[in-house]
């Protein structure tokens, strides 16, 4: 009876935090847009504030929750539970169902595309860093595929319609996507669903094609490149939709993507900035040395929220 009221509170809290943490999300996220930050910046910025509610409320249910349970709650089978937590505990394993099914959904779906899509495919040699194929006329122009085997297939009217420098600037375009490793981002959206969450899944997708797009371009001659084989690729007729985890090429808003690498300047062109190791380990170490402070009064109040909610 003990562990169950411990699983049934540590659930309750997890969705009540991750309600609570997406929803400040959906709100406050288009804030962001003040920023004037690279586009690699943006894309991780989005991205982290898409995972933030599920990451946090793991972090919180397992550093807090679960802890003071078990130090502070009195081990007393005839303490009984309101049922508050056992809906919203119910509430939880919904969430997580409903996530592991969209992701096992959307995993068989993209397998089974892929594989008709590999039907007589055949190895591209274009000297990219990435295992490529030349598939069908009828596949996607331009596509990147796989999660844990991340490959870019390639179809027949693209190598006949692209020249061999626009082929190539489009092939470092899905290799920068690889190294981002964006269809497994977009495998982990699936895991954690929330309404409204689709205008910044819309913005993440946006931000990560410029990203790539600055990615793959290193002067003015790739840039144009690039915005020729998006022009010229635009205009094939997609046969069917591509599946969640795989990213196109010809993807987002084609027309601020061409504009934006027309007016292309190298200048413009910010290299990251590295933060210095030695720089991190104060802050670190000030953050270590107030979590151990406060953490013996954090578990305190946890157990008496616990015990509020579950009205023992």
């Amino acid at each position: 009876m003990f562990a169950l009221r411990g699983i049934a509170v540590s659930l309750t809290f997890f969705v009540l935090f991750y309600c609570l943490l997406s929803t400040l999300v959906v709100v406050a996220w288009r804030s962001l847009k003040l920023l004037h930050a690279t586009e690699q910046r943006v894309a991780a910025l989005l991205f982290g504030l898409r995972v933030l509610p599920l990451v946090a409320a793991v972090a919180i249910t397992f550093a807090f929750v679960v802890p003071s349970f078990q130090l502070l709650e009195p081990r007393s089978i005839d303490e009984g539970m309101g049922a508050m937590p056992l809906v919203l505990g119910i509430c939880a394993l919904l969430l997580i169902a409903c996530g592991c099914f969209r992701v096992i959904t959307a995993q068989a779906t993209t397998s089974r595309v892929v594989a008709r899509w590999l039907e007589g495919a055949r190895p591209l040699d274009a000297g990219a860093e990435m295992v490529t194929f030349r598939s069908r006329r009828e596949a996607p122009p331009l596509t990147l595929v796989g999660v844990r085997r991340a490959r870019v297939l390639v179809s027949d009217s693209t190598v006949a319609l692209l020249s061999h420098e626009e082929l190539q600037i489009a092939l470092k375009h899905e290799l920068a996507h690889m190294r981002s490793r964006d269809n497994l981002k977009k495998l982990i959206f699936r895991f954690c669903p929330f309404p409204g969450m689709a205008r910044l899944e819309s913005a993440w997708s946006q931000a990560a094609e410029l990203a790539a797009d600055d990615a793959a371009v290193s002067k003015l001659d790739d840039a144009v490149d690039l915005a020729a084989a998006l022009v010229k690729l635009s205009r094939l007729i997609p046969v069917e939709a591509a599946p969640i985890c795989t990213v196109g090429f010809v993807t987002g808003s084609i027309s601020a993507r061409v504009a934006r690498l027309l007016a292309w300047d190298e200048a413009d062109k910010v290299q990251p900035t590295r933060i210095r190791a030695w720089r991190v380990i104060p802050p670190a170490v000030a953050a270590l040395v107030c979590v151990c402070v406060t953490y013996g009064p954090a578990l305190a109040l946890t157990h008496e929220v616990t015990e509020w909610l579950v009205g023992g």
